[in-house]
């Protein structure tokens, strides 16, 4: 029976096939990783930021003088991993150190470029949860709980927004009135509630490093008759002992 063999042609020909299927499976491939890490490119921001402020060396050092730190437990999938940064600065006016320990709502899903706490129209709008580690810097210890508890959050609230672009930040709060009972970590500690009247942090022009951490919709997606940095009035509730205090705003 005769042999049969290929010609030049006929090799060259399954040559190419053979390098072009590679070729187009070597680019979907690229293409996959490229779109997953376009996707994910705001979660990597948040980890890179969330690695470098937790080796921060004022932080580290700030931890360990105040020999206590805040553990949350597994947050629900809504919001981001906690974060912290020294707030020593941000509380020179009262004369007080220590760490805030935070989160806020990430973006509902991978291709979103910004958090839903920045989205006007989610329920998470604005919202923050996270704790104190508050220490007076001449070793007294608080007489007022309350009061205190608006001061650092008032100084925070400040400070956030200025760092966020708002020129004229503000942080008024109404009288807190206590709201009940909330357990943590196994102890029962008074739940109080406050109003705070503020601005938004959303801007139609952000800039620096926290606006690009947490993100801006743009403002064709807005709601009619909202502008940047609006006023709001936040809802709180927190608790405090003489070892913690715990804030929540929404």
């Amino acid at each position: 029976m005769p042999s049969r063999q290929l010609s030049t042609p006929g090799i060259r020909a399954l040559f190419l096939r053979a390098w072009f299927k590679w070729f187009v499976i070597l680019l979907a491939c690229a293409g996959i990783l490229a779109g997953a890490g376009y996707a994910t490119r705001y979660t990597l921001l948040l980890n890179v930021a969330r690695v470098f402020l937790d080796h921060e060396s004022g932080l580290v050092e700030q931890e360990r003088a105040d020999a206590v730190a805040i553990a949350f437990a597994k947050p629900t999938s809504v919001w981001s991993t906690p974060m912290k940064n020294q707030m020593n600065q941000i509380w020179e006016p009262i004369k007080a150190s220590g760490v805030n320990y935070y989160m806020f709502a990430k973006p509902r899903n991978w291709f979103k470029r910004y958090s839903e706490r920045s989205n006007p129209i989610s329920p998470y709008y604005q919202a923050w949860v996270g704790g104190y580690v508050i220490k007076a810097r001449d070793g007294s210890l608080p007489t007022d709980l309350e009061a205190l508890a608006w001061q650092v959050t008032a100084l925070d609230q400040r400070s956030w927004l200025s760092a966020m672009g708002d020129s004229d930040p503000i942080a008024d709060s109404s009288p807190a009135i206590r709201a009940g009972s909330i357990t943590i970590d196994g102890h029962s500690l008074p739940l109080w509630h406050g109003t705070m009247r503020s601005h938004s942090d959303l801007s139609a022009h952000p800039t620096g490093p926290l606006a690009t951490l947490i993100g801006m919709p743009p403002k064709s997606l807005w709601p009619p008759g909202i502008d940047s940095f609006h006023d709001v009035s936040l809802d709180g509730y927190f608790a405090h002992s003489g070892k913690c205090r715990l804030w929540s705003t929404r």
